[in-house]
């Protein structure tokens, strides 16, 4: 990947540092093609899996066998019978198995793990304070932030967390919880991704549309409950420019590729030329960068004349129109 001199340059001595929380199974695979780029600091509890992904990882990642949590400690985590969903919050049977397979939910064990804040890590093992912190702590997220000192925040652009919609584990905040603190702390909700769910019965989802209906699931024409999802959330993009900070407004830009929010990084970087940060050529090389990660426009998407003509060929032949999809509820940010 051919990356703008000053993206590279700026990011060389001072990466996009990364805090992956519940990285059972490695980096996520959207943020590998920028890989280069960032520091990563990764959190598995369970000490044999960490040893494995630390004994494979590259020198920009760091892997730790500890928990992070509202409390500096011993922690008790959940073990649930697909690890990935293991929690410091007990499982609650009612809802989990209600809206999840037993396969999944079911309680195999409890262990004892070391726990520590946030700001205990960042301070007991000198890290960089995060620019980017993903979260998948099933249950924990809000724990962890209210636990975490504001000046261990101060660089924080962006923030994917885990959030819940439905009471899956007993006592967990939920999604206003979390919402309402990180709001207060200076961020703004950008996207969700919703986890949405038909009833189970025993491992078999979607039962009652199969006996009843002869469905067999994920039809967009019949709703099914939103029980969890993953939230992005942002510092404000104008106050991060408006701060003056070229390299942490290229950080934030690098941010919007990993998320795939190309007009805000269209925008932030004409703006930041405008601004002075960077030169017109620098630009253009952001520019080009964005055009070289976008996905290609179909006919009827494009925004130029073919895309008119096959519009309006569309509406007068009806060939190709289809039922519109409400697209963010079936979409991801790995591409």
């Amino acid at each position: 990947m051919n990356l703008p001199p000053i993206l590279a340059e700026r990011l060389a001595n001072d990466p996009l540092h990364c805090i992956d929380v519940g990285a059972r199974g490695g980096m996520q695979d959207h943020w590998r093609p920028y890989a280069g780029l960032m520091q990563i600091d990764l959190f598995e509890p369970d000490p044999d899996a960490c040893a494995v992904q630390a004994k494979q990882a590259p020198g920009n990642e760091s892997w730790f066998p500890v928990a992070l949590g509202g409390a500096t400690g011993n922690g008790r985590l959940h073990v649930l019978q697909k690890p990935s969903g293991s929690s410091l919050y007990p499982p609650n049977p009612e809802l989990m198995f209600r809206f999840g397979p037993t396969t999944y939910g079911t309680l195999a064990k409890v262990i004892d793990v070391p726990l520590l804040t946030l700001s205990d890590f960042i301070d007991r093992h000198q890290r960089p304070l995060p620019n980017l912190i993903k979260l998948d702590v099933q249950g924990a997220e809000l724990d962890i932030f209210k636990a975490t000192r504001d000046d261990h925040l101060g660089d924080l652009l962006a923030i994917q967390t885990e959030v819940e919609f439905a009471e899956l584990y007993r006592g967990q905040p939920l999604f206003g919880d979390l919402h309402a603190h990180l709001t207060q702390r200076g961020f703004v909700l950008f996207d969700l991704l919703p986890v949405r769910s038909y009833r189970f019965v025993g491992n078999r989802s979607h039962a009652y549309l199969a006996q009843h209906l002869n469905i067999l699931k994920n039809r967009r024409d019949i709703s099914c409950r939103l029980i969890a999802g993953d939230a992005f959330y942002l510092r404000d993009p104008e106050q991060v420019l408006a701060a003056g900070d070229a390299t942490g407004a290229l950080k934030l830009f690098l941010i919007l590729l990993l998320y795939r929010f190309l007009d805000e990084a269209l925008w932030l970087a004409e703006a930041g030329r405008d601004r002075g940060l960077w030169s017109a050529t620098d630009a253009d090389g952001l520019i080009a960068l964005v055009k070289a990660a976008a996905p290609k426009p179909g006919l009827r998407q494009r925004a130029d004349w073919i895309g008119r003509l096959a519009r309006k060929l569309s509406r007068v032949t009806g060939i190709g129109r289809g039922r519109k999809i409400d697209y963010w509820l079936d979409r991801s940010w790995d591409f």
